[in-house]
């Protein structure tokens, strides 16, 4: 049924709606009920969610009917809430997805370090295994630089040998762990990486 557009008519519709006359709320939901769901649809650009918003607008258009001032334009009201509710929802909308792509962006990367720890654990006992099968000589002087952190001029003192001795073992250790490391290493981690972190 349609309102008529005449004021006084309208303003009598509005002081009906106003003592709780069902009637009078049932005539103004259908005569706004498409247009507003016209306005809110060209922004949600989805049928669910408008018809939610629309549900509110009407729901809110009840709790508060007894504040509704006759005398001002109903539809300028009832208009600048559907934009009120409609923009809300859009704001909400967008902070949830955003919060959404923040927290799956957050388990992703935890998700990876932990991955990556674990990775990285299992080829530093792959490493230590390789190492305890070198020579003496060469599994010394690796445990006194990588693992104590000692320069190759201190880990000559402490040997008796030359730097360039130790640099040597350092070298061809590092060539024997890469040769025998390579083929537990999956294409997608990085050679350089392992090496790095545990040579």
């Amino acid at each position: 049924m349609r309102i008529p557009k005449d004021r006084a008519i309208e303003k009598e519709l509005i002081i009906a709606l106003r003592r709780g006359d069902k009637s009078a709320f049932k005539r103004i939901y259908h005569y706004f009920e498409s247009s507003l769901y016209k306005f809110v649809y060209s922004y949600t650009k989805s049928k669910y969610v408008s018809e939610e918003i629309i549900q509110e607008v009407f729901i809110k258009l009840w709790e508060k009917r007894q504040t509704l001032d006759p005398s001002k334009s109903f539809d300028s009201f009832i208009y600048t809430m559907t934009r009120n509710l409609t923009f809300n929802y859009l704001r909400d909308a967008s902070r949830r997805k955003s919060r959404s792509r923040e927290l799956w962006n957050n388990m992703v990367s935890q998700r990876n370090v932990i991955e990556d720890e674990l990775i990285l654990k299992e080829y530093g006992d792959i490493i230590e295994d390789i190492i305890r099968e070198l020579p003496q000589q060469k599994r010394s002087i690796y445990q006194l630089s990588r693992k104590e952190g000692k320069s190759n001029s201190e880990i000559a003192d402490i040997l008796g040998i030359s730097s360039k001795t130790v640099k040597n073992h350092l070298w061809k250790t590092m060539g024997i762990i890469r040769s025998q490391l390579k083929p537990y290493i999956e294409d997608t981690t990085p050679l350089l990486i392992i090496l790095f972190t545990f040579l």
